[in-house]
């Protein structure tokens, strides 16, 4: 990837598994107050995105989360100017967090503003004034908001959604298939079905991709519109939770979705590489044969005949399947406390 197509799959990443904060401490016994703004990201370990985000924003990966009965996450955060540089890089890209980066780009105005002299500890200091403060908390209490989805400002969503247009259009083909990479690698799902249904010789094994996020999101109805299929919205049963808009797609559909995103992906090209593998598989066709006797009307028996998956075939399907799973469940991760960080 070059560097536009790997600032909009970080940008996919960050609208994904991605957190925008801004961080409000006291210094000297609380007669002083600091901000700082912080820009993460944070992925099941090993994180081969996060260090990414790492390693193109010069940022450092931190010591992994690790939980009882829990995966190790991986995580890297930037703060300050750090921040601000990365924001500035993947504004263009971004579209779920659009209006996060907006408000924190806004804050960091606000921090540049000139500091009165400030005589509160008996020797005259710069500090924010009352207003810069104020002004400030007032920032950071509409971010929380966006967060928990309370805050909706109709003048700045319809700025944002007009916005967003416009930087799609501008896309290059290549940017939104690193983009929509990033969100697959962040809230998509690859998997095999298998089924199994009654008079059936074998089980039917199919193909899914699919993607969720909380509604209303951009980046699902971007993937809708750039390889077909629908957009669910499944609302909640508890009036405090937020609707989850879900994109999902079988078998060929499935197939061109995957070959497309594959070249981007990071943490899930393994598990892409295996669903098209399964593909191939399936297109050699059925090379066994299966006969039966069957009484038509007039009860008389006659031979029939029909084309049917080996239960070598099916055996390599299941194979298959199952490593898949073992990717999901993190089996073939590494350890956290044995890898470098």
């Amino acid at each position: 990837m070059d560097e536009n197509e790997t600032l909009a799959y970080l940008a996919g990443l960050l609208d994904g598994d991605g957190y925008l904060k801004i961080v409000k401490s006291s210094l000297k016994g609380g007669r002083w107050v600091y901000y700082q703004i912080q820009v993460g990201i944070q992925q099941l370990w090993p994180g081969e995105a996060v260090r990414l985000f790492a390693r193109t924003f010069t940022g450092k990966m931190m010591k992994p989360m690790i939980r009882a009965g829990l995966r190790p996450m991986a995580r890297c955060e930037l703060h300050t100017r750090k921040a601000e540089a990365a924001l500035q890089q993947l504004q263009p890209y971004l579209l779920v967090k659009r209006p996060q980066a907006f408000l924190l780009q806004e804050f960091c105005r606000l921090k540049k503003e000139p500091k009165p002299i400030s005589r509160r500890s008996g020797s005259p200091r710069r500090a924010f004034s009352p207003d810069q403060v104020a002004a400030m908390e007032r920032l950071r209490s509409r971010l929380i908001a966006l967060h928990e989805g309370s805050y909706h400002d109709s003048e700045s969503a319809s700025e944002s959604v007009e916005s967003q247009a416009q930087g799609v259009r501008h896309w290059t083909r290549r940017e939104t298939m690193s983009y929509l990479a990033g969100i697959i690698d962040s809230d998509g799902n690859l998997r095999i079905e298998r089924r199994n249904a009654k008079r059936m010789l074998a089980p039917q094994y199919r193909i899914n991709i699919r993607a969720g996020q909380v509604s209303p999101s951009a980046a699902v109805e971007l993937l809708a519109e750039t390889f077909g299929g629908h957009v669910t919205t499944n609302r909640p049963n508890r009036p405090a939770h937020r609707g989850l808009d879900i994109w999902s797609l079988h078998d060929k559909q499935a197939a061109d979705a995957v070959s497309a995103l594959l070249p981007y992906m990071v943490v899930k090209k393994r598990e892409g590489e295996l669903l098209l593998e399964l593909r191939r598989q399936k297109a050699q066709g059925k090379q066994g044969l299966t006969e039966w006797v069957h009484r038509n009307r007039w009860q008389r028996p006659i031979r029939m005949r029909k084309r049917c998956y080996t239960p070598e075939q099916v055996a390599e399907f299941e194979r298959i399947r199952k490593q898949v799973n073992s990717l999901h469940s993190g089996a073939a991760a590494k350890v956290a406390s044995e890898a470098p960080v």
